[in-house]
């Protein structure tokens, strides 16, 4: 995703992550802090919302089942689920030159 959000920048190109792993922490560390370090570490920089009760919070609150890309247009429609990569890289650059 770094690698796409490079390409289209992100002006054009915004991502969410949507972290599960609250209880895969590193030790010594408070969930929050332990994510958060390892995400710098990863040269990450988009936002990061940390889902404290995991899948059940992620199933909850947005009705996902799983890990995966869910693509959302710049009109706010869902354009696809559970995708791979390569697949959110073409459907960004439909979106964007239509």
């Amino acid at each position: 995703m770094k690698g796409i959000q490079e390409k289209f920048g992100s002006d054009k190109f915004e991502v969410l992550m949507l972290s599960v792993d609250a209880a895969f922490h590193m030790p010594g560390k408070s969930p929050l802090v332990g994510n958060r370090d390892k995400l710098q570490s990863q040269g990450v920089k988009w936002d990061n919302v940390l889902l404290p009760h995991g899948f059940d919070d992620a199933h909850r609150k947005f009705n996902l089942d799983g890990y995966g890309l869910t693509l959302v247009g710049p009109d706010g429609i869902v354009r696809g689920v559970d995708l791979y990569p390569e697949r959110v890289q073409q459907l960004t650059a439909q979106l964007l030159w239509k």
